[in-house]
């Protein structure tokens, strides 16, 4: 089924008259930035606002997690939407009425958005449930930045009573407000974290200081075998998205690898260093464990050291469903339009994300979100002092989830 005309329509009316609203709660979460596990003012400010619509409110799950139901009947299947909420320590160079209140921590990453958009979905379908053919979740997790609130969300019980046939979700993007980018398949890849310690096979290369010049040196070799870079200005990162969109071979089978010291206390860590590897499949991260290993022989035979790498953590990729994608399509693509409905040939290659864990359990899709306006100063680029967002992405954010939670129900009724 494709949503018709009028039921679209209806989602964009229902959507515009809730804009001023949304923009005021995502202005109040932006300016109560809270970091993962620290999330107690933004559970109970978004309980409230959830209760205020009259669903059915669990809080406290799996830490500061609220689950959100809007049930129909029952008896008939229910589909999911996950948001996060937590901030980052990052202290915010804004300088604008809604600006964090809290020094050194600021909504850097758009969970502020998330949550607002999460609101905003719930308060349309909330209008609609003659429409409805089912049952919503609305799932708001924490600790997304510690890749820890996922895992304590299921476990809790976030995709039981009822078990969601799908799941979506969203993230912002440095891309125009008023876009959705999607990906049939890998969305976002997952990781391995090592830890690589160094030790003197000799006395005289025992020091402190030839251990740390040697972790510096293999942390310099395995960055250079990046074949890309994250890019750090908006005009970079516009042709990354464009590239994104063609796909090519080598963007399509990546791999990032990232090598650092500890930066906070590096007299406590003399001759270890990180390793963490992202790459299009576990193929291509198993590849680069060997290269990495390579490298390290040889710097170590040369520098009469020996290293030993220990496993310190992995988290599977992010794939959209395909057949998820391809049945909601056509619906996101009639609500937003064509020219605002990006594919994507190749994932993202920066980032992770634990909306991993809930597509292990049942089918999901992620998109991205466009929230920029470069004429207005606001490039969405995430996990920046200055980050921030065109406002008309609440409004783009919250059509899309509502048109893909009926869509999706409609078929799976």
């Amino acid at each position: 089924m494709n949503l018709n005309l009028e039921t679209r329509q209806t989602i964009r009316r229902f959507t515009a008259d809730l804009f001023e609203n949304l923009v005021t709660v995502r202005r109040e979460l932006h300016q109560h930035p809270e970091l993962s596990g620290q999330e107690t003012w933004t559970a109970n400010y978004l309980a409230e606002k959830l209760g205020q619509l009259e669903l059915a409110v669990q809080m406290d799950v799996g830490g500061h997690g609220l689950v959100a139901d809007l049930i129909t009947d029952p008896s008939k299947p229910a589909v999911a939407l996950r948001v996060d909420m937590d901030a980052l320590p990052i202290h915010e160079s804004n300088n604008v009425p809604y600006r964090s209140q809290m020094p050194g921590v600021m909504h850097a990453c758009g969970h502020d958005v998330h949550s607002t958009i999460g609101l905003g979905t719930a308060a349309v379908l909330t209008r609609m449930v003659n429409v409805l053919s089912g049952n919503i979740r609305f799932i708001f997790q924490p600790e997304e930045e510690e890749i820890t609130g996922a895992l304590r969300m299921i476990r809790a019980g976030a995709l039981a009573n009822p078990t969601p046939c799908a799941i979506f979700g969203l993230h912002v993007a440095p891309l125009p407000a008023g876009q959705v980018a999607w990906s049939g398949d890998l969305f976002l890849a997952g990781f391995e974290h090592y830890l690589a310690i160094l030790t003197a096979r000799e006395a005289s290369s025992a020091s402190p200081e030839h251990l740390d010049a040697v972790a510096e040196r293999c942390c310099q070799v395995i960055r250079s075998f990046n074949d890309w870079q994250l890019p750090e200005n908006w005009e970079e990162m516009q042709s990354f998205w464009h590239t994104l969109q063609e796909g090519p071979h080598n963007l399509r089978h990546f791999i990032i690898y990232d090598a650092t010291l500890n930066d906070e206390d590096p007299s406590a860590w003399h001759g270890q260093f990180g390793i963490g590897i992202k790459a299009a499949n576990r193929h291509l991260r198993r590849t680069a464990v060997g290269r990495i290993k390579a490298i390290l022989n040889t710097i170590c035979r040369v520098t009469h050291t020996d290293y030993r790498l220990e496993p310190m953590g992995s988290m599977p990729d992010m794939r959209n469903h395909p057949g998820l994608v391809k049945d909601t399509l056509p619906a996101l693509t009639n609500v937003l339009g064509p020219e605002n409905v990006l594919p994507l040939k190749a994932a993202f290659p920066f980032n992770c994300e634990d909306f991993a864990y809930y597509t292990k359990h049942v089918p999901g899709a992620m998109y991205w979100l466009g929230a920029a306006d470069p004429t207005r100063g606001k490039y969405a680029l995430l996990h920046t002092p200055d980050f921030d967002v065109d406002e008309r992405c609440l409004e783009t954010g919250t059509i899309a989830m509502a048109t893909l939670l009926l869509e999706s129900l409609s078929q799976g009724s």
